[in-house]
């Protein structure tokens, strides 16, 4: 027995020691990659050397080909190096290996939409992480010289690799706005960078090679086929193609994949900030869905006291806002998102419309109308919900009710909820003077 727990202890002793020697080789790796890299990151244009070739690292898209806010703020850098001729072409290196999900087309089309000349746009479907796009950048387009455009957090990997492949490389800040899920990020890339450090110490080849396509050459050959058609043919194309969407989104259900949380996620109802955290537990639920990310009921507690905090600094108080408050303060004042916008005289059809584009609705109502049997009765006057699909069998809105703890996916007959809606004004429950509607429309993308 003596025996037996003395092994235990050296096996003890052996797997704590790896741990400290594993973390210090992860530690070493990430100092001495962020030290290489550290003196070719520019945060803007004004010291930045000129290269033929600006390459945008791919980052997530949603349905319908909407660009996340990272990967947008990655393509409008670009866009702007191209502009202010820093470079001559623009390489699109992303994850196109499904049929349903297109990244570089995504981005590709949003350039050709501000004006970018398409001889100067190359397409790289096959880059499917950081060190694959640089390989391919060197090897199949031959790039001779790129300034790669993403986040802080991502430049010093994207450089170090693009460095040890023997690019001339340089890289420029996409930071534009604040991101939800930036401390997720931030503790990935620690790991990622030391997949870097193996990747390029083995020489790894990326999942895919195939033909040279010469960023010197014809921009076409790395188009999808059904892309290089004539203009005409396209532009019939579209035509058909944006009839035959409308023929079909109106005749299909919706429902959107949105995080749900309570306005008192732990129960707390007393808490003055839950009590009127309708507004901001919307908010919350909305910006989880644009950023991909999971709400656990810690998290939804401490944002709703952030934007609380936040609110009582910058405004003197926490309570109810209305349509145009809430977008102002929260949507654009704290989380820094600008793609939403307040709308007035809105009845359920206006609500419709804008689920059937793939956009989330908020809507402002009086509570008390809404009957929810789940409330303390008699209801909140003053209460907000997301609207999250609809269900044109049974002609019900589907919402994500902050309002109760059952209020994920709850249903609203839809003349029921009509009747409820209600832009209340800013302030302690005030008094509603003039009657009017109004929704929030949230839409993917910055």
């Amino acid at each position: 027995m003596k025996k037996i727990r003395f092994n235990l202890k050296r096996i003890s002793i052996a797997i704590i020691i790896g741990i400290i020697i594993a973390m210090f080789a992860v530690l070493i790796i990430n100092l001495s990659i962020n030290s290489q890299s550290k003196s070719y990151i520019f945060q803007d244009t004004s010291d930045l050397p000129e290269a033929e070739v600006v390459l945008i690292l791919g980052a997530k898209v949603y349905q319908q080909g909407i660009m996340s806010g990272m990967f947008q703020d990655r393509v409008e850098t670009a866009f702007d190096l191209y502009e202010e001729e820093k470079v001559e072409k623009i390489l699109i290196s992303g994850d196109h290996g499904r049929e349903n999900y297109d990244e570089v087309n995504t981005a590709k089309d949003y350039l050709l939409d501000k004006g970018v000349k398409s001889e100067d746009i190359f397409l790289d479907h096959a880059g499917f992480d950081t060190y694959d796009s640089l390989y391919r950048a060197k090897k199949i387009f031959e790039v001779p010289s790129v300034i790669v455009v993403t986040q802080n957090f991502h430049l010093p990997r994207a450089i170090y690799i693009g460095k040890k492949l023997n690019l001339e490389i340089y890289g420029l800040s996409a930071d534009r706005h604040s991101y939800v899920n930036i401390d997720y990020n931030k503790l990935r890339e620690i790991f990622s960078k030391v997949k870097a450090f193996f990747d390029i110490s083995f020489q790894a080849k990326p999942k895919f090679l195939g033909e040279k396509i010469p960023i010197s050459g014809d921009s076409k050959k790395s188009w999808d086929d059904e892309d290089v058609l004539g203009e005409n043919e396209s532009e019939s194309l579209n035509n058909s193609s944006k009839e035959k969407k409308e023929e079909i989104i109106e005749k299909k259900n919706v429902l959107f994949n949105v995080p749900f949380t309570s306005q008192a996620p732990f129960g707390n109802w007393s808490d003055p900030r839950k009590q009127d955290g309708c507004e901001e537990a919307a908010v919350i639920m909305a910006m989880a869905w644009i950023e991909g990310e999971k709400l656990t009921l810690d998290i939804a507690d401490k944002r709703i006291n952030a934007i609380s905090a936040y609110e009582e600094k910058e405004y003197g108080n926490f309570y109810d806002t209305n349509a145009e408050d809430t977008v102002k303060r929260i949507f654009k004042g704290y989380f820094k998102y600008e793609n939403v916008e307040a709308v007035s005289n809105i009845n359920k059809e206006d609500i419709k419309k804008e689920l059937f584009e793939g956009n989330l609705v908020i809507v402002p109502t009086n509570g008390r109308l809404l009957e929810n049997p789940n409330y303390t009765s008699p209801g909140p006057t003053t209460h907000n919900l997301v609207i999250i699909g609809y269900d044109i069998d049974s002609k019900e809105f589907i919402t994500n009710d902050p309002g109760t703890r059952n209020g994920e996916k709850y249903r609203y007959d839809e003349d029921v909820l009509e009747n409820a809606l209600s832009d209340y004004p800013t302030g302690n429950h005030e008094e509603i003077k003039e009657e009017r509607t109004a929704m929030i429309v949230v839409r993917l993308g910055l």
